[in-house]
């Protein structure tokens, strides 16, 4: 008797468990899509208790469309959202703009599916009204020890970075050139 109480228990703990994971990824996803919405309206008093998006990244062919926020911004790291590196440039500036999340099955894993992705895929940065189109160039698989080396080229670049899925001694970083 007191195994199958424990059993009981310990299954209707998971589900719970499980049960709440989904619902937070779901506020977070919720609270994205509001806020993406409010930076493409340009609708400032809908989220007024709410810190706006600096711009929005998106690549549709992992259905990613998230926000991300100003360098000085309590919410610019990656255990809440897409972080923008403060080493880079803004993008309308001829340099490297950087951006960081984690990848993985936890619900602030922004860069799960970038993995997915190939040579020669597209990806847009809305930033200041203007919408910035890249083309996926190289994928690199560095160390991972907290610092990338990135040699720049001058040219305004997309840098994305993350965990690599199958080595935890490896980070990927994926390098955009803006498209004509």
């Amino acid at each position: 008797m007191k195994k199958s109480i424990f059993v009981c228990s310990f299954f209707f703990l998971c589900f719970m468990l499980c049960s709440f994971d989904k619902i937070e990824t779901k506020i977070i996803e919720q609270e994205n899509q509001e806020l993406v919405q409010n930076y493409f309206t340009n609708d400032l008093s809908a989220t007024i208790q709410k810190e706006q998006y600096l711009g929005v990244l998106e690549i549709p062919k992992i259905s990613l469309k998230r926000g991300f926020y100003s360098y000085s911004s309590d919410n610019n790291t990656v255990e809440k959202n897409i972080q923008v590196i403060s080493q880079s440039c803004l993008p309308n500036d001829t340099c490297d703009f950087i951006l960081a999340s984690h990848s993985g099955t936890s619900n602030i894993s922004f860069f799960k599916h970038l993995h997915q992705l190939e040579e020669n895929d597209t990806a847009f940065l809305y930033y200041n009204n203007q919408k910035y189109v890249y083309r996926l160039i190289d994928i690199k698989h560095v160390m991972k020890n907290g610092t990338i080396q990135i040699i720049s080229t001058n040219e305004p670049r997309l840098i994305l970075t993350t965990c690599n899925l199958d080595d935890d001694n490896l980070q990927d970083v994926y390098y955009f050139e803006r498209a004509s």
